[in-house]
């Protein structure tokens, strides 16, 4: 039986407050594993270069396309299926992190190889940010929306807190590549879970 919620006589589907929670605890995990694996390369980029140039340029690649496309990636994550936007972006980050392993497991990593790597997964992200925060009414019901607006944003804060907590300690034990591994593990889950 569905109910009737602001305009009377049309239905409104329920929200599974079930499947909010894992979607937001495993896009959660995929932050936390993505920004794992950002602070090693940083971590391991210094400790080749000595310069922190290319840490700058690396935020600078990672930054310009999501604000280049944020102008039309919202409109676009609304016209779609959220689902597919969402499992799109995860599986378009994960590929650049399959190629930046790679760059590093053939020996032939260039730095260039880094930044294309950031602006093509800034690109993804551009448009699974808005596909994610407009799903949130679709999944969750009117009267629990305050409570789901609050955890989606503590989500990033928070996996910028346990990140770096974990990140030396994991490049330490697994280095570089061990990091991308375990990056690309939680896109995986994430894209499952979509």
């Amino acid at each position: 039986m569905s109910e009737t919620v602001g305009n009377p006589g049309k239905p409104k589907r329920k929200g599974s407050m079930r499947t909010f929670y894992t979607i937001v605890l495993t896009q959660t995990l995929s932050i936390i594993g993505s920004r794992i694996s950002s602070l090693a390369i940083g971590i391991w980029l210094y400790n080749e270069t000595g310069n922190a140039t290319p840490l700058a340029l690396v935020a600078f690649f990672g930054m310009l396309p999501m604000i280049l496309a944020a102008s039309f990636a919202g409109v676009l994550a609304d016209r779609w299926d959220r689902r597919y936007v969402m499992a799109i972006s995860d599986g378009g980050q994960a590929i650049g992190t399959v190629l930046l392993m790679l760059s590093f497991l053939s020996g032939d990593f260039q730095i260039w190889h880094l930044y294309a790597i950031a602006a093509l997964q800034s690109l993804f992200g551009a448009f699974q940010g808005p596909a994610f925060t407009s799903s949130i009414t679709m999944l969750v019901p009117d009267d629990k929306r305050d409570r789901a607006n609050s955890l989606v944003q503590l989500s990033s804060p928070m996996a910028g807190i346990i990140a770096p907590a974990v990140a030396g300690f994991v490049f330490a034990l697994v280095g570089v590549v061990g990091t991308l591994v375990i990056d690309l593990a939680t896109f995986l889950v994430a894209f499952i879970v979509i």
